[in-house]
């Protein structure tokens, strides 16, 4: 991950946000990693750098799910023998709705982490870990930070918004291969990447318009949410890809993304 891209990125945008982050010491987090065996990934070792301490009420994984160093120290010094083994699970993101039925957890899968990113799955807390199969998210730790970054510092800035979805016919790829049709259509369309190009997240932008492109595997779905500040170019936009799309549609229902 291109830490000091995303963070000019936000700088251009929310400069004030930027002066709110705390991070966490590397004395902190490399102890915490050694006492419980856990090799964790670069990518995810910055984040803590840069604001583990303190977000400014950003919430990357969802608005009652504490991702700050302090849940993740307690939730560990908690645990018990029927926890995840935190040299293969390591949570990031604690629930905090107690309202809930049933609590998830979200954890990077140390065992398949690749260059400086791991998977996101789930797990239910206060279940033994043996009673449990971890549930996917379909998500990276790198795309679920460049997704949320650029949906809270770009998209919902816009004046006016928009949708787009394609398949969910539940073919396997059917998704990566929507965005990667996309992705074609948008660059022809004069659209360039405006945050690095993940395997399932693809941000653009041209002039006033924004693209956030983002497939779910769990569905073999493609969401492309649209942003501008000019109705008449967004709905061009939207028009453009229904056409240059086969298959694809707008969702019933207004768009509150």
């Amino acid at each position: 991950m291109d830490w000091p891209l995303l963070i000019e990125f936000v700088r251009q945008r929310a400069p004030a946000f930027l002066a709110q982050l705390e991070g966490v010491p590397d004395a902190s987090i490399w102890a915490l990693a050694a006492d419980r065996g856990a090799a964790l990934p670069a990518s995810y070792v910055e984040f803590l750098r840069r604001m583990g301490s303190h977000c400014s009420g950003w919430a990357p994984f969802g608005a009652t799910l504490d991702h700050h160093f302090a849940a993740i120290v307690e939730r560990l010094d908690a645990e018990d023998e029927d926890a995840p083994p935190s040299d293969r699970f390591f949570p990031v993101a604690i629930e905090t709705d107690e309202s809930l039925v049933a609590l998830y957890d979200h954890y990077l899968d140390l065992q398949r982490v690749e260059g400086d990113d791991a998977p996101l799955v789930m797990l239910e807390a206060g279940v033994p870990y043996q009673w449990q199969t971890p549930i996917e998210t379909h998500e990276t730790f790198n795309e679920r930070v460049t997704f949320s970054l650029f949906h809270r510092f770009q998209l919902r800035l816009c004046a006016e918004r928009d949708v787009v979805t394609l398949g969910g016919t539940l073919r396997a790829g059917e998704g990566r291969a929507g965005l990667q049709q996309a992705l074609v259509l948008l660059q022809r369309a004069g659209f360039e990447p405006a945050l690095p190009l993940l395997g399932r997240t693809a941000c653009l932008r041209a002039g006033t318009l924004s693209v956030l492109a983002r497939v779910n595997e769990n569905h073999e779905l493609l969401t492309l949410l649209l942003g501008s500040d000019n109705r008449l170019s967004l709905k061009a936009l939207a028009d453009q890809l229904l056409a240059g799309l086969p298959g694809a549609r707008r969702p019933s229902g207004p768009f509150v993304g």
